[in-house]
């Protein structure tokens, strides 16, 4: 349902591309406690998920390409899948706090982290202030591979839409004058992952090698190239660019696609051998 919204035209998911895809808890199963939420709507060659669930309540099964679902009666909640999606696209939710107050844990891939008791604003899948929210919990084991895993409290009628928090301290156009933020990503943090290309390397494309926009990024040192297209990193290239080129994320425009935008077999490729 990928029409006038949706990730292929907004860059992230609508509601109902996602309930389409990856299936929605059911009320019952939200009031029962935390349970995963994926929101993986594209086929792309990708089960890290389904690896990291002890329980093996996400499927993806065959081919790899295949969308993840979820077995909600054998999800515990327990949110080890949640660091390990290339996607950032796994989040916790717990509707059964009571009092009209619930909690969504979601990845967080950026510096300063906030702290247990801070305020915080909340935010939707396109980034746009949702409510106010307090910081729960934030976990960051050595399993979790550099990505924490922040849990906040907000009131229940948000849960659905909120999926993170704005980075304390990120102004709205993230130019350089801005709170100084430049080093908020260490060097040896990888930001592409499929082509393991670090924030340094990319730091240095573009103070050092003059690129502007995520396409020059891309053509420089290959960030955005390998199979997810872009899809994990290109937020972060995005910002990484407004804070050293001067530029707003809107001025920013997305790299271009290149077909095929998912893994195909030469046979796919050669079509039928009795043509």
């Amino acid at each position: 349902m990928m029409t006038e919204s949706g990730v292929a035209v907004n860059g992230y998911p609508s509601l109902g591309e996602i309930k389409e895809a990856n299936g929605w808890p059911s009320g019952e199963r939200f009031q029962r406690g935390p349970v995963a939420v994926i929101e993986c709507v594209q086929e792309i060659p990708c089960n890290p998920c389904e690896e990291a669930c002890p329980f093996s309540a996400i499927a993806v099964r065959s081919p790899i390409t295949a969308i993840p679902r979820l077995n909600e009666e054998i999800c515990t909640g327990c949110g080890l899948c949640v660091p390990k999606c290339p996607g950032l696209a796994i989040f916790i939710v717990d509707k059964s706090l009571g009092g009209g107050r619930a909690s969504v844990s979601f990845p967080f891939e950026y510096l300063p982290l906030p702290r247990p008791g801070d305020a915080a604003e909340a935010v939707n899948r396109a980034s746009e202030f949702v409510c106010a929210a307090t910081v729960t919990r934030v976990s960051a084991p050595s399993r979790n591979d550099h990505t924490p895993v922040v849990t906040i409290e907000l009131p229940l009628e948000f849960a659905d839409a909120v999926r993170g928090i704005r980075r304390p301290g990120a102004g709205a156009a993230l130019a350089p004058e801005a709170a100084d933020c430049r080093q908020a990503i260490p060097d040896d943090i990888l930001v592409c992952r499929c082509e393991e290309i670090t924030a340094g390397e990319i730091r240095r494309a573009i103070v050092e090698g003059g690129a502007d926009t995520v396409t020059g990024v891309k053509r420089r040192v290959r960030a955005g190239m390998g199979l997810c297209q872009g899809k994990s990193c290109g937020r972060v290239v995005t910002r990484m660019i407004a804070e050293y080129a001067g530029k707003t994320i809107p001025e920013l425009l997305p790299a271009t696609d290149r077909p095929p935008v998912r893994p195909i077999s030469f046979g796919e490729l050669g079509g039928d051998d009795d043509a």
